[in-house]
């Protein structure tokens, strides 16, 4: 009998954490404001006018988004209208996805790169990113395009294959017309083939380019569509949010240094945990005297992790430059792509939940230089001072995310209770927001998913301790 390797045991565990994952989603009921309305529209209408009609939405160009829900909703109804099991089991197959797509690209060989692979796993399902594109909307295209931003350099790093370039293909030109964090993929093929990826040729990447290019001119010379603007969305800034009127009168004649404000406020979301959604929640409740335990938690740990990061680039750019790149090198230059590219998507406006593919990203670095600096520890003859110093920033590093890790359960069971609670007052809700139900089958819908939410089994997060809930949820 073989004995199972470091590798596969990685993977086992990934599972694991995959499937505590599942049972928590299989366990929160939709949410009202995000997934009722979308589910209705879909109602009734075809893919084709479904299509038609998303090309010429103002600011957003998004037409395979809708079809894909579409696709979702009728299998859905073909299942007997078991609309929560359906799309809760995309949801289920996306994280899956994503969780062992990862743990691909590592290089696990010995206890010690097991550990940090799992380090890796308990920061992806920890940053508050990631919540966010759990949480995201019925079909949950966020977690789509981070999913497909992982699959394109898991193509890319892996050897080439008859299939390798119609895989990266198809899914760079499904990416971009679903959602404008698609174009991401375009950077992660681009940047991996730079740096030493060769899993997919430069024929397959010059279709890519042709296709963004096609991209842009559909959408800013024959569309029109544009991007959005301050009249969009409410948007952090400084220690509050603002709404669009707030928006125009502050920056209407001169828009840019917000926009550069939501490009450094965004990437800054990743690397330090703060500012959320714009807004340096940490910074202005510690003025105040107010901070959480979690928010502590959250900064510290990934400070330290980035500052980690920085050690590391600095001590291997001299080996980037002459062309010597390890597997690790690869994979962190394009994590920073990935961090860079993303922030500079979401220019107009900043939302947690945008910045989630490179809050995936940032583990991959994350392994890299945590792993050159215990080898760099182990190489050398430290000072007892030096090593203690050492490994308690790893200690403080390891800790810090295990507890991140372990709030999303505690955000998802919050998230439920929520959830189920809002649907009790539906019929309030569609009143409130001027929704019609035109047809018998839209009322159908309505009081078949109330029916279903609210007889869900929900935590009663009310009894739980509030000192754990400051110390594991940051903003509670």
């Amino acid at each position: 009998m073989v004995a199972p390797t470091w590798k596969s045991l990685a993977f086992a565990c990934t599972l694991l954490v995959a499937a505590a994952i599942a049972y928590f989603l299989l366990h929160v009921p939709f949410q009202l404001g995000d997934n009722l309305n979308p589910l209705l529209q879909l109602e009734g209408d075809s893919a084709w006018r479904i299509f038609s009609s998303s090309l010429v939405s103002a600011g957003f160009m998004r037409p395979l988004t809708l079809v894909t829900s579409k696709v979702v909703f009728e299998t859905a109804r073909l299942s007997g209208g078991h609309y929560f099991l359906v799309y809760r089991s995309v949801h289920v197959l996306l994280v899956i996805l994503l969780l062992t797509m990862t743990m691909k690209l590592l290089e696990v060989n010995s206890f010690l790169t097991f550990a940090l692979a799992m380090l890796a796993v308990a920061a992806v399902i920890g940053l508050h990113p990631f919540h966010e594109a759990v949480h995201e909307t019925e079909l949950n295209v966020k977690l789509i395009m981070v999913t497909a931003c992982m699959i394109s350099v898991v193509v890319a790093a892996s050897p080439r294959r008859w299939w390798s370039d119609v895989a990266a293909i198809t899914l760079a030109a499904y990416a971009m017309f679903a959602n404008e964090l698609g174009l991401l993929v375009w950077v992660c093929l681009v940047t991996g083939y730079i740096v030493g990826f060769r899993g997919v040729s430069v024929r397959a990447l010059a279709i890519v380019t042709a296709i963004l290019g096609f991209y842009f001119y559909l959408r800013f010379f024959t569309l029109n569509v544009g991007a959005p603007t301050l009249t969009e969305r409410s948007s952090g800034y400084g220690f509050s949010m603002r709404d669009p009127p707030e928006l125009i009168a502050t920056f209407g004649a001169h828009p840019l240094p917000f926009y550069a404000y939501n490009v450094a406020a965004s990437a800054l979301t990743v690397l330090l945990s703060e500012p959320r959604g714009g807004v340096f929640v940490f910074v202005r409740d510690l003025l105040r005297d107010r901070p959480t335990i979690g928010m502590f938690i959250n900064v510290v740990s990934s400070a330290l992790t980035t500052i980690v990061m920085v050690w590391y680039a600095a001590r291997r750019c001299g080996a980037w430059i002459a062309g010597e790149l390890t597997h690790d090198d690869r994979l962190f230059i394009v994590s920073a792509a990935v961090i860079a590219a993303n922030a500079a998507i979401s220019f107009p406006y900043a939302k947690d939940v945008t910045m989630s593919p490179a809050a995936a990203f940032y583990p991959l670095a994350m392994f890299a230089a945590m792993r050159w600096l215990l080898a760099d520890v182990a190489n050398r003859r430290l000072r007892l001072w030096g090593a203690v110093l050492v490994y308690t920033l790893v200690a403080a590093i390891s800790v810090g995310w295990t507890i991140r890790a372990f709030s999303l359960g505690v955000d998802m069971r919050r998230a439920a209770y929520k959830a189920q609670s809002d649907w009790v007052t539906v019929d309030e809700w569609l009143a409130e927001q001027h929704i019609d139900l035109p047809t018998p089958a839209h009322r159908q819908l309505v009081e078949q998913l109330r029916a279903e939410m609210l007889g869900m089994t929900v935590p009663k997060v009310y009894l739980e301790l509030k000192w754990l809930g400051s110390a594991i949820d940051p903003l509670h």
